[in-house]
């Protein structure tokens, strides 16, 4: 069986500088990890920031060149399995080889079992989402040439719908429901306290009247003192 032709040399370029990257954001991961637990838990906060930043930075620059090195000389034209093969394998490597450098030997093998494992359920969940993300792009495009586009639902449209979620989704005509309630209720309380306001006006009439007519009284009981 022929194997396929294979790119000539060694596409370093393609390699280095992308591992480079993803080593600056997990670094960067790092350091904002490092940072927080660094002041619950060390003495030294910036140290140990930096230590986390400097082994998230190993972390992820080595997993991402192992990994496209790895499917560059192996996997010219990589299928989905032939990625989980090759993300397994790097995160084995990665996780041994940074493993032993920054915690010791001991560390060689849980550290390379551990990312393994890392590396077989990351791609995996990567490739999952991909497949629905792709079904979803396929459908959309197929609805567009039957001319039966439908508006997708927005993210919080999506977190409403599920079962467990607290939030719920109001058409137009329940939000108007629902603002005609509140103008309703907000009447009868407009309502009550106009009749409030009549009646403390009566009340102040009421006194206003009692107070004029005892002024009334007091130079009659005068007068008759006087006689």
């Amino acid at each position: 069986m022929e194997q396929p032709n294979k790119p000539f040399g060694f596409p370093a370029k393609e390699i280095l500088i992308p591992a480079l990257k993803v080593g600056a954001l997990s670094g960067t991961t790092g350091l904002l990890y490092g940072g927080v637990a660094g002041v619950l838990r060390s003495a030294h906060p910036i140290l140990f920031a930096i230590a986390a930043g400097i082994q998230y930075s190993a972390l992820g620059s080595t997993f991402w060149a192992t990994r496209a090195t790895i499917l560059h000389t192996r996997y010219p034209s990589p299928s989905q399995k032939d990625r989980l093969t090759a993300s397994t394998v790097a995160g084995g490597i990665t996780g041994g080889t940074i493993g032993g450098l920054f915690r010791g030997p001991r560390n060689v093998i849980p550290g390379t079992i551990m990312f393994t494992l890392f590396g077989c359920l990351g791609q995996t969940i990567y490739t999952t989402l991909d497949a629905r993300h792709s079904e979803k792009v396929a459908s959309d495009a197929h609805a567009v040439a039957e001319g039966k586009e439908k508006a997708g639902k927005r993210f919080w449209e999506r977190i409403a719908e599920m079962k467990w979620s607290p939030l719920t989704v109001l058409s137009d005509g329940d939000y108007a429901i629902i603002l005609k309630e509140k103008l309703l209720r907000l009447e009868a309380e407009i309502a009550s306290v106009d009749e409030e306001v009549e009646r403390m006006r009566g009340e102040e009439k009421r006194m206003k009247e009692n107070e004029g007519k005892a002024r009334q009284g007091v130079p009659k009981a005068n007068n008759v003192g006087k006689r």
